[in-house]
């Protein structure tokens, strides 16, 4: 899969916007100069770099919305994901313009409020009909001792390994 730097640096520049900050204002903040955000913001760029992973968190994205906006997908914002985790906690169904949680099942919902967070992941896969996003939010049982947090660590590090093989080789990347 080809990774698309225009897209997100057009992405980069629109968030950048939206938040009501001046080019030189990032750049300032990041300790680059001007024209590196310029470059960025033009996909003048072929690698992720410290930079540019200090912009996307500037500008309120999650560290896999890099990765998720290269891929052909969407950013996901830092107040996205409080959100969905206040309802989520809350118990109370979603509400109708979080698209997130509005077709999980309650089950699923008191699920990812539950216990002790251990990691979440987010992979996307492109197939025939077009691209998925596989969510997988791994949590210990509630009120878990620092073993059982370390046990359910262990595995989920194993299992996650295994997926991420899974995956390259779905990609075409274990060829």
């Amino acid at each position: 899969m080809t990774q698309d730097w225009a897209r997100l640096g057009t992405k980069l520049k629109r968030a950048r916007e939206s938040r009501g900050l001046q080019q030189k204002f990032v750049a300032k903040s990041l300790t680059v100069e001007r024209g590196a955000i310029y470059n960025i913001e033009k996909g003048a760029i072929k690698k992720l770099t410290g930079t540019i992973n200090r912009y996307a968190e500037m500008v309120g994205w999650t560290p896999e919305s890099l990765r998720l906006v290269l891929e052909g997908g969407e950013p996901v914002t830092v107040d996205d994901v409080e959100r969905s985790s206040a309802v989520a906690r809350s118990g109370e169904p979603a509400p109708a313009g979080d698209p997130g949680l509005a077709g999980l099942s309650l089950l699923v919902r008191k699920a990812l409020s539950e216990g002790e967070l251990i990691d979440s992941e987010v992979q996307s896969l492109n197939t025939p009909a077009g691209q998925i996003q596989v969510a997988i939010v791994a949590r210990a049982q509630p009120g878990a001792s620092p073993a059982q947090l370390d046990e359910a660590g262990a595995l989920w590090a194993r299992l996650r390994a295994a997926l991420v093989k899974a995956l390259d080789e779905e990609r075409g990347g274990g060829r």
